[in-house]
């Protein structure tokens, strides 16, 4: 069977950031790592954030393939939470490096692909709602939800069910209804 050297590199790039500084990776010390020549590393990236991104979106692309298979919204949205959780502590250094400000249109990116993936997978062709629109409740959607996979999935007591209901009442506006609903006594 053929290797894979983006899956090779991309892991052996995972493992460094768990071993070390994010800011002092450099292209020479991943390519030692991986036992390659610089040539074969950019064959396959331009550079260490095209590793980082690529990454980011193979996962993603995992999750939303699971979360397809999901019997409800809920539980697509958790296990999307489940997987920021379980990789919180990467996500932390990589957030804390220099290249936060690409990491994090990396993350919306990725996370707006998935919700997308989801709506459509969903069946949300049949939703009544316009391009344009839809296009901003994406991005919406995308920045809020990376923004709450940041801040939550640090805690180690987080319930991700909870998190994931709490969620999908908020996307689709139940959380207003009920609330303002409530707030009518």
């Amino acid at each position: 069977m053929p290797i894979d050297m983006k899956n090779v590199i991309a892991d052996t790039y995972a493992s460094l950031v768990r071993q070390q500084n994010v800011d002092k990776i450099t292209v020479k010390a991943l390519i030692e790592a991986c036992g390659i020549s610089r040539q074969t590393f950019y064959y396959h990236f331009q550079d260490m954030m095209d590793v980082i991104e690529w990454s980011v979106r193979r996962a993603l692309e995992r999750i939303a393939r699971e979360g397809l298979e999901k019997d409800s919204p809920e539980e697509a949205v958790e296990l999307l939470i489940a997987a920021a959780a379980e990789h919180h502590a990467m996500l932390q250094k990589l957030l804390s490096s220099q290249r936060r400000a690409r990491v994090e249109q990396i993350l919306t990116e990725t996370t707006r692909a998935y919700c997308q993936e989801m709506l459509q997978g969903g069946g949300a062709r049949q939703l009544a709602i316009r391009y344009a629109d839809l296009e901003v409740a994406l991005d919406f959607c995308a920045a809020g939800l990376t923004a709450l996979l940041i801040k939550h999935c640090a805690n180690p007591k987080l319930d991700r069910r909870a998190l994931a209901r709490q969620v999908c009442a908020l996307m689709s506006g139940q959380m207003f209804r009920d609330g303002f609903a409530g707030q009518k006594g």
